[in-house]
């Protein structure tokens, strides 16, 4: 449930500047992942850092599979 919580989040940042800036505006990563934990339940999408993370994590290994 978590999971799919996080990616219907993720979908409205990527549809949505304002939540874009919220999030690209942190200064580092722990600050990233409560952000976007808060903006994810203020969405009425709740999921942990530890899911934001993970996804992070997918996201390097994609790239580094696609580009190295």
């Amino acid at each position: 449930m978590e999971r799919e919580a996080f990616e219907r989040f993720r979908q409205r940042v990527l549809e949505d500047t304002a939540l874009q800036k919220a999030l690209r505006d942190t200064p580092d990563t722990a600050t990233f992942l409560a952000r976007a934990v808060a903006l994810g339940a203020a969405q009425g999408c709740h999921f942990t850092a530890e899911d934001v993370q993970e996804a992070l994590r997918e996201a390097r290994r994609a790239w580094r599979e696609r580009w190295i």
